[in-house]
């Protein structure tokens, strides 16, 4: 914890760190690998608290953090809104307390507003900030309302909890259900993605959805006794929703929105195995919300990289780009296999692990995760397709500077290292 915070103020100046960084992502890698390894280890304090899941989101956050100050040029005032969330993650994932957890899981909202309001570039970025605002908080109030109600509800990690019976369990996963985003409240999600800088972009995808999950796994235990039916339920509208959002992005011509609607599908399936709320459906989840977190990252990070160098992020346009972007098209394959699930990647063993459980939960669930691989397939093979082959209309220019390509390639190591350590 100290390390992170020490070392944040280096990030805040223009100087090239990017041997510190590169450094750091390395160190914070390993210590992720340890991680893996020593999946039973546990740290506990009267208010900060330490166990593999939160430490693993923390090692997600501050490596996703490298990848941005390595990847974009920032002004200070970005730095400071991005060092700000970082702080504010940490704190939210290693909260022992539960009205405290509440207090920073919304302060997080106030820095990412900012953050979209202020850094985009579009007029319509003040209605993708009013729809985070009122999707979120408007989900969340009901929860601030319930942990008033129960003044027992000191820990998120008390035993007490565990057999306490909560009669309105919906109330609690609703702030988080609204995060993930569940299918039919995730409206907010595209229209942020669109309209967020490259930074508010990686930091939505790769960290802050998974405060929804993460939020669900805490508080699933206190009303475990009376969800009765609800997560048959939501198990029912995320797989639905994440055959409607894959078959979406088929006809999607925007590739930030196609991203953003991806991030859905994947997550949809990752709530349907958290609300299961078996080990192995559990472990699986987590494991995707990893995977996702670095595989999403990376493909935002390409389109800005696309966006800039022809000015456009629409499908139609961009033809034949690996005449002109050879090293461009070699990224755009590896990421689209990463999204597909191809081995060796962290995606394939999460993704195993939910599609097992899901079937063992409903066998009609095969035939909903076969179409949804098969529509993820189709559209990350339609995107490489689309942006590399056809007459191009570009200028021709072998200028890729190679220390963009710096963070594409921890991504990837990230996404294929951290399999090989599990046992």
């Amino acid at each position: 914890m100290k390390i992170f915070l020490l070392s944040m103020p280096l990030l805040m100046f223009n100087s090239s760190f990017y041997l510190f960084l590169l450094s750091s992502s390395i160190s914070m890698l390993f210590y992720l690998f340890f991680i893996v390894k020593n999946f039973n280890t546990q740290i506990t304090s009267n208010l900060m608290m330490m166990d593999p899941l939160s430490m693993s989101l923390t090692m997600l956050s501050y490596l996703t953090f490298i990848m941005i100050f390595m990847s974009t040029n920032m002004d200070k005032e970005a730095k400071l809104l991005l060092s700000l969330i970082l702080i504010l993650l940490i704190i939210t994932f290693t909260l022992s307390k539960t009205m405290m957890f509440y207090i920073f899981f919304e302060m997080i909202l106030i820095p990412t507003l900012i953050l979209i309001t202020k850094k985009g570039n579009q007029p319509e970025r003040l209605q993708a900030g009013m729809y985070l605002m009122m999707y979120t908080i408007i989900a969340s109030l009901p929860l601030l309302l319930a942990i008033l109600s129960y003044k027992s509800l000191e820990s998120l990690f008390s035993s007490y909890l565990m057999i306490k019976k909560i009669n309105l369990p919906l109330i609690f996963m609703l702030a988080f259900l609204a995060k993930t985003p569940m299918f039919m409240i995730h409206l907010w999600l595209p229209k942020a993605h669109v309209e967020a800088p490259l930074e508010g972009s990686m930091v939505l995808a790769a960290i802050l959805l998974k405060l929804g999950g993460y939020g669900l796994i805490r508080f699933i235990p206190m009303s475990l006794h009376s969800m009765k039916s609800i997560p048959h339920w939501i198990i029912s509208i995320s797989m639905m929703g994440a055959i409607l959002t894959s078959s979406g992005c088929i006809r999607q011509k925007d590739l930030k929105a196609l991203i953003a609607y991806s991030s859905v599908a994947h997550m949809a399936v990752t709530l349907s195995s958290i609300m299961i709320f078996m080990k192995s459906s559990m472990n699986g989840a987590i494991l995707m919300m990893i995977a996702h977190g670095i595989s999403s990252s990376a493909l935002f990070f390409l389109v800005n990289l696309t966006y800039n160098k022809f000015n456009t992020r629409n499908t139609i346009s961009l033809k034949s780009t690996q005449l002109s972007h050879p090293n461009l098209t070699f990224w755009w394959f590896i990421f689209s296999m990463v999204n597909i699930s191809a081995p060796p990647t962290l995606n394939l063993m999460g993704e195993l692990l939910m599609s097992m459980t899901l079937i063992k939960w409903h066998i009609m669930n095969a035939t909903i995760i076969f179409i949804i691989t098969l529509m993820t397939t189709s559209f990350s093979l339609l995107i490489f397709l689309m942006l590399n082959h056809g007459k191009s209309m570009m200028k021709i220019s072998m200028n890729d500077p190679m220390k963009f390509f710096l963070s594409l390639m921890i991504h990837l190591v990230m996404s294929i290292m951290i399999i090989l350590k599990m046992e």
